[in-house]
């Protein structure tokens, strides 16, 4: 949801006027904890086929959330980076609470994913868990399917909605918005 969130916000910003420039030009302050969660986001399965340690994997998914939380925090001052920060904790949430992202059954079924396929899947991803009877905070997991014909079909929450609108509106907002006394192209 999050790649769609990019584009639309590019294309968007393309459309209200907006440049790549602007883009360029772009200073989020404490920048590197986003790419240090990222980092750590991307280590966690690779550490995992080297070193099978799903006590580590949980650690290292709830550090890299700690990173992005306090990299938004840090940047609240941008209405639309509040709904990402928004998005972050209901994730953050539901992971800490749950050991992983809890993922429904009944989504992936959705999306044409057989059980044997969605607990083979789970079993190799330590991001995510299954959704069970116990899961807490249900409504907050991986619930809602996006089949197909979208081209990209997957299961997203309620977090990853607010993360996708606030990444798209702070994108084109960003590529357009060019201060309180923006001049006509013709002048």
């Amino acid at each position: 949801m999050l790649e769609l969130a990019l584009v639309l916000g590019f294309i968007i910003g393309f459309l209200r006027g907006g440049s790549l420039r602007r883009l360029a030009r772009l200073d989020i302050p404490y920048f590197y904890l986003i790419i240090a969660a990222l980092l750590v986001q991307l280590s966690i399965n690779i550490l995992m086929r080297l070193w099978m340690a799903p006590v580590l994997a949980y650690f290292l998914l709830l550090s890299s959330y700690l990173l992005l939380l306090a990299a938004v925090w840090l940047n609240r001052q941008d209405e639309f980076l509040f709904l990402v920060l928004i998005g972050l904790i209901l994730n953050f949430l539901v992971i800490a609470l749950n050991g992983g992202m809890p993922v429904s059954f009944q989504a992936a079924k959705m999306l044409g994913v057989d059980s044997g396929r969605y607990i083979g899947e789970l079993a190799q991803d330590f991001k995510h868990v299954p959704l069970l009877a116990g899961t807490k905070l249900k409504i907050l997991g991986d619930i809602i399917p996006l089949p197909r014909p979208f081209p990209l079909p997957q299961i997203f929450s309620a977090g990853d909605i607010f993360i996708s609108m606030g990444v798209f509106l702070f994108l084109q907002n960003f590529m357009y918005y060019s201060g309180k006394h923006r001049r006509h192209p013709s002048i």
